[in-house]
């Protein structure tokens, strides 16, 4: 595309942009095409511009309404600021209507915080911690050592290979799952979806962070639970979903050795003053570290995500194949 056909584009940002996004946004993209952004438009203005949005910025999909959807006629890209697309409605969507999800641009913070959840687990960090405030000393209920132990990854994406790196640097022996069933990354082990029973039988820590897709909901259930060493540490930073929510809390309440590190949840409050409690009450099982999936977020994260959306928009505008295009089949 020439400049002046790329500043005809309009662009519809529909999360809730601070301030300071917008300016971001603003600087980067205003050069490229015409930005609008949701909340500055009044409904009459929208119900104008929405059969002329070329492309929507939206967070993680849940910001668009069926009115958005129905009307945007010529919409042609979606970019997300998450790096899932489970929220994306794609049953509402025509085929010609490319999506882009944003994987990979806060992989060094989920990462982060999987290995502190993994670190906590291991070293009974939250357990001692809980003691001594309460004047109990416990030295002889020890953590164990990582060195020499096997870290099994379902899922070595962007934030799975992030975490293998990590794993390597601590003496671990890595197993891993993906699609291809090639790794990018050192590892011990690398298998497709139909080799998850040896990742689980061997590993003495299972981190899942693969997308929640058609394929992979409920993934790990009773019978996968049961296949792990009962001392395992579980994390889970995907989506609730993969995860059997009952098989999950049964399993923990019936192998006290056994840890759950969580940040994804199956049921989410609306509002932060709100009780988080899920279905089955992990708060009440000694052997769950629980945090509000918060492992992507960082103050240094935020302009980092915001700004990957965008050079992927800028991508797509200048004719280039654009990163992250979902293969909506995983979800239909």
């Amino acid at each position: 595309m020439d400049s002046n056909q790329e500043v005809n584009l309009r662009v519809l940002v529909t999360f809730k942009a601070r301030p300071e996004d917008k300016e971001i946004i603003t600087s980067i993209l205003s050069k490229h095409a015409e930005v609008h952004f949701i909340d500055e438009l009044s409904a009459e203005q929208l119900e104008r511009l929405l059969p002329e949005v070329d492309v929507i910025l939206t967070g993680s999909g849940l910001d668009l309404t069926q009115e958005i959807l129905r009307d945007t006629r010529n919409l042609k890209l979606i970019q997300t600021l998450s790096a899932g697309a489970d929220y994306i409605p794609f049953h509402s969507l025509p085929e010609k209507v490319l999506v882009c999800t944003n994987a990979g641009a806060n992989a060094i913070a989920v990462a982060e915080h999987v290995w502190a959840m993994i670190l906590a687990a291991a070293k009974k960090i939250i357990y001692h911690d809980q003691n001594m405030r309460k004047g109990i000393w416990k030295r002889r209920d020890y953590g164990f050592v990582l060195q020499n132990k096997t870290m099994g990854i379902i899922g070595l994406g962007n934030v799975g290979q992030s975490v293998a790196r990590i794993a390597k640097a601590f003496g671990m022996r890595v197993f891993a799952i993906n699609r291809s069933g090639v790794a990018d990354v050192n590892v011990d082990f690398i298998g497709t979806p139909d080799k998850l029973d040896i990742v689980l039988q061997n590993s003495d820590v299972v981190v899942v962070a693969v997308p929640l897709t058609k394929y992979t909901r409920g993934m790990i259930g009773k019978r996968e639970l049961n296949l792990m060493k009962s001392t395992a540490i579980l994390v889970n930073v995907s989506r609730g979903e993969v995860i059997d929510q009952k098989a999950l809390y049964e399993h923990l309440r019936d192998n006290p050795n056994f840890v759950a590190c969580l940040d994804v949840w199956w049921r989410y409050p609306s509002k932060d003053l709100e009780p988080a409690y899920q279905d089955y009450p992990f708060h009440e099982l000694p052997n769950v570290i629980m945090t509000p999936h918060i492992a992507g977020f960082a103050p240094e994260i935020r302009d980092r995500v915001l700004i990957a959306a965008l050079e992927n928009i800028i991508k797509y505008i200048r004719g280039e194949k654009p990163k992250n295009v979902v293969d909506r089949s995983d979800y239909l």
